[in-house]
């Protein structure tokens, strides 16, 4: 039944990238890139008390000396899907493996828009805006996934959008030509279960490869631009971005993507940024999946079906209160949706 079901998908929906063609059909306009190895770069990083010896000082979680910064170097484990503050990092040297453990957010930070995590190392802003190939400016923020995963995870593809700062390069980073509005888009297309379900069926070890992204069935930019069915007034691009930019949008560092977006829907600083709040975001997060089901083209069995392949869909929502799982709340959502469609 998984071979059938995404047989049928890949007959709906087009890959990412079609490299039969000439010229290749890339209508993303994106390109997949890593930014610093923690091995072979590790002569760029610097730790807080080498740089607390030159006289920098630590203004959020960067460290400032005149017009001089040091910019955080994320890890791939700090992010989760629409969290870019999903865990920070504390180093025990006495570990002789594994010295950088995770340090979980919690969800009274995750409420407070200015907490930012911290990482373990940090580089400089001038090594930062090269890697971005940018020049001397940094972007507004930058997509990018998990590339360590497996078929058996909780979730295969891990996605989000992060503020511009160091990458290592377990965290491979999407560049595109398209507006952020279309890519708030193609994040919720990565995040989705439909989609995730398929990147299971092609994920054969641990490693989510650029080539197996570009042969995944991904809606097309020129999709979004289409009435939304189950909302007639509002574009599909305007209503998914706008979820998009609330579940992404919550603490300030965040704040270039909301103004680069125009983004107005938060409930804090003008409306540019939402406070983190687990029940509406479990919500929105259901709204998007469901969304995504109907995009895919499936009908309520299907769908019924590809979220039981999900042990996490089975389950209700940690923290929140009632027993719908997971996958019921989207199914409630895929009806509701159903109904409404023109």
């Amino acid at each position: 039944r998984d071979a059938e079901l995404t047989r049928a998908i890949y007959k709906r929906v087009p890959v990412l990238i079609r490299r039969d063609r000439k010229p290749i059909a890339n209508e993303w306009k994106l390109k997949f890139y890593t930014m610093f190895h923690q091995t072979n770069d590790a002569e760029l990083f610097a730790e807080p008390a080498d740089l607390k010896a030159k006289k920098y000082t630590l203004d959020g979680n960067r460290f400032v000396k005149g017009k001089k910064t040091y910019l955080p170097v994320y890890e791939a484990k700090m992010v989760q899907a629409y969290d870019h503050r999903a865990a920070g990092v504390l180093v025990d040297a006495s570990n002789w493996m594994r010295q950088g453990q995770t340090a979980d957010t919690s969800e009274a930070d995750h409420s407070d828009l200015r907490f930012e995590v911290f990482p373990r190392y940090w580089v400089s802003t001038s090594e930062v805006a090269n890697g971005f190939d940018t020049g001397t400016s940094l972007p507004p923020a930058v997509m990018g996934f998990k590339d360590i995963t497996s078929a058996t995870n909780r979730r295969t593809m891990i996605a989000s959008f992060v503020p511009a700062v160091g990458f290592t390069n377990h965290f491979v980073l999407i560049h595109s030509d398209q507006s952020w509005r279309i890519q708030c888009c193609l994040l919720a297309n990565l995040n989705s279960f439909a989609y995730d379900f398929v990147a299971r069926q092609k994920l054969g070890a641990v490693t989510l490869n650029y080539f197996i992204v570009e042969q995944l069935p991904t809606l097309p930019p020129h999709r979004y631009a289409e009435r939304c069915p189950w909302d007639p007034k509002r574009t599909l691009e305007e209503w998914i971005s706008e979820r998009v930019l609330k579940l992404s949008c919550t603490a300030v560092d965040m704040l270039p993507l909301a103004e680069t977006c125009d983004f107005t829907g938060g409930d804090a600083e003008g409306g540019r940024l939402n406070h983190w709040k687990s029940q509406e975001r479990a919500d929105l997060l259901a709204e998007l999946d469901a969304a995504y089901l109907h995009l895919y083209g499936l009908d309520r069995d299907e769908a019924e079906y590809l979220l039981s392949t999900f042990k996490i869909a089975g389950k209700s929502d940690p923290g929140l209160p009632g027993t719908r799982s997971v996958g019921e709340s989207i199914l409630d959502v895929f009806d509701h949706l159903a109904m409404k469609s023109v």
